[in-house]
């Protein structure tokens, strides 16, 4: 059963349908939910390799788990085919999210996220406070920092 604070975080995803995670890992519970909601998710992490880098299509939406690192991802020139993402209405990445975000791929996720013209949203260690602006909002056991919203759909 998925923790209080995981079903908040899915919710508050909810409203964006092409979401990239930031940050995986074999943690794939926020992205799996959000595929069974009918989201499109792509997940990256540079520990990411072997059967995670497959597609996977579940009924409702679809999963692409793919070898990447967030600061090259920023720097790239064209992010959103690095990403393997189309440009254009219906296509895209509508909020870039990351679950325990540390401090030092604060900057660069909000870069990804200003260059795609996507919302960005994450949680942090616990321990540490953004270093980029945010707003927070709470949710059931942490804290939600939006750092962008986007410009189609209310915060």
């Amino acid at each position: 059963m998925a923790s209080p604070s995981r079903r908040a975080l899915v919710a508050a995803l909810d409203r964006f349908d092409r979401l990239l995670e930031i940050g995986c890992g074999d943690r794939l519970g926020v992205a799996r939910d959000l595929v069974a909601r009918g989201h499109d998710v792509v997940a990256v992490d540079v520990a990411v390799d072997g059967e995670h880098g497959v597609d996977r299509t579940a009924d409702a939406g679809s999963l692409r788990v793919r070898h990447g690192d967030v600061v090259a991802l920023a720097d790239a020139t064209d992010p959103a085919s690095a990403l393997g993402v189309g440009r254009g209405p219906g296509t895209g990445i509508d909020a870039v999210y990351a679950r325990r975000l540390p401090a030092e791929l604060q900057r660069p996720t909000v870069d990804l996220a200003t260059r795609l013209e996507a919302a960005c949203l994450f949680t942090t260690l616990g321990f540490e406070e953004p270093v980029v602006p945010v707003r927070r909002r709470s949710l059931p056991d942490t804290t939600l920092y939006v750092a962008r919203t986007d410009t189609t759909r209310a915060p």
